[in-house]
């Protein structure tokens, strides 16, 4: 009996790899994000400082466009403070693309999914996203594209917890949280694609 459920999950997996086939498009991004701030208990904020950020989109193409995954890693901190602040978003997402001259398109799309904010200063770190992004793309060859883009990201944050900080100034103690409930973020990427 337990060979043939292997059996039967052997020939799933195998006919489901058959039907994607040259299906499936991968692009690493390497980019630049910046956007998002906190404040103290006097008012005072600090950014979320710009920094490098790494993404992967698997997408598959579909009607005149693409739908797949978008997952976006920023390691970053707070301005002046020394507070961690890495930000991870996984999104479900699809676009449309619009042909401009030859190997050269446009796409925009939107993305819907969930968030993650690895900070010392909020309890819930698990959030809705949304993203809205736009880019061009060079069809260097059937396999191999070169895409930039720009991309909104925004997620919902927990505003109703703080953790503690030291200013860097004069070494006191301070309390931060989120300002608001939702944080935008921007972000611009250039990445490879290929294509199976």
């Amino acid at each position: 009996m337990k060979n043939n459920v292997g059996y039967l999950i052997g020939t799933i997996l195998m006919s489901v790899a058959f039907n994607v086939q040259a299906n499936v498009i991968v692009t690493p991004f390497i980019g630049y994000t910046a956007g998002g701030k906190v404040e103290d208990t006097d008012a005072n904020t600090y950014d979320i400082d710009a920094a490098t950020s790494y993404a992967l989109a698997i997408e598959t193409p579909f009607l005149k466009g693409r739908v797949g995954l978008f997952y976006s890693y920023q390691p970053t901190e707070l301005k002046s403070l020394s507070n961690s602040a890495d930000i991870h978003y996984l999104q479900f997402q699809s676009s449309l693309a619009y042909p401009i001259a030859q190997g050269w398109q446009t796409y925009a799309g939107l993305g819907l999914g969930g968030s993650y904010t690895d900070v010392n200063w909020a309890d819930k770190k698990v959030g809705f996203s949304a993203s809205a992004f736009a880019g061009i793309e060079y069809e260097y060859s059937q396999a191999i594209a070169l895409t930039a883009q720009l991309r909104w990201l925004g997620t919902v944050v927990d505003n109703d917890t703080s953790g503690s900080c030291t200013l860097p100034s004069d070494g006191s103690n301070c309390i931060i949280k989120y300002d608001t409930d939702w944080m935008n973020q921007f972000q611009s990427n250039v990445g490879i694609s290929f294509r199976f």
